[in-house]
């Protein structure tokens, strides 16, 4: 269900775009910022969960930062992102308290209205998951993606607040087919202030 509506919400605003960029260089008193630097709390669906055997539970808190920068020589809607993450899931063994750290980078496209905007993103990189927390993993690092998009609500002209929602999997390997599934999270969503310069 999360998925459907993940990909629905990057769906619609990618089809949005066509739309509503016609109307940024209609806009007077707010220019597209060069730099966006954003850090808030986020939460992880779906990951291993040491209290359950079952794939549908659990979650972890953790947080997320991240930087957009414009390309040279392309349109200031477009830009390049990287994000930086961490995800917790406090309680429990020792052996069984998964750490999960992100590396992302990708293209952002960003729609300005005003003081808020609507983005979009696609992020590769990869992530890493403390070696204890699940032994019969084949490594304890992968390749992971994240596929989102999210609204920045201007507060003022250079700082807003973000929302955003993501399709955010990773691609552990395991022999045992359980674990490898309770490894792997479905999505994630992530709020906190964007300072925009």
């Amino acid at each position: 269900m999360l998925r459907k509506i993940l990909l629905s919400f990057f769906a619609a605003t990618l089809l949005a775009m066509p739309v509503v960029l016609p109307c940024q260089t209609m806009q007077s008193g707010f220019g597209a910022p060069a730099f966006e630097l954003y850090g808030g709390y986020s939460y992880v669906f779906r990951p291993y969960d040491s209290s359950s055997q079952t794939p549908l539970s659990g979650g972890m808190n953790g947080w997320d930062a991240s930087l957009r920068v414009p390309l040279p020589i392309v349109p200031a809607w477009l830009g390049i992102k990287g994000d930086v993450s961490g995800s917790y899931r406090p309680g429990g063994s020792l052996d069984l308290n998964p750490h999960a750290y992100f590396f992302l980078l990708g293209p952002q496209v960003t729609v300005h209205m005003g003081r808020s905007t609507i983005f979009a993103h696609g992020l590769l990189g990869s992530a890493a998951l403390n070696e204890s927390a699940l032994p019969e993993l084949k490594s304890n690092a992968t390749f992971a993606l994240a596929l989102g998009g999210g609204i920045d609500v201007g507060l003022k002209r250079n700082i807003a607040w973000r929302v955003t929602a993501d399709y955010y999997n990773t691609h552990f390997h395991s022999s045992n087919q359980a674990l490898q599934e309770l490894a792997n999270s479905n999505g994630r969503v992530s709020t906190g202030p964007v300072f925009r310069f």
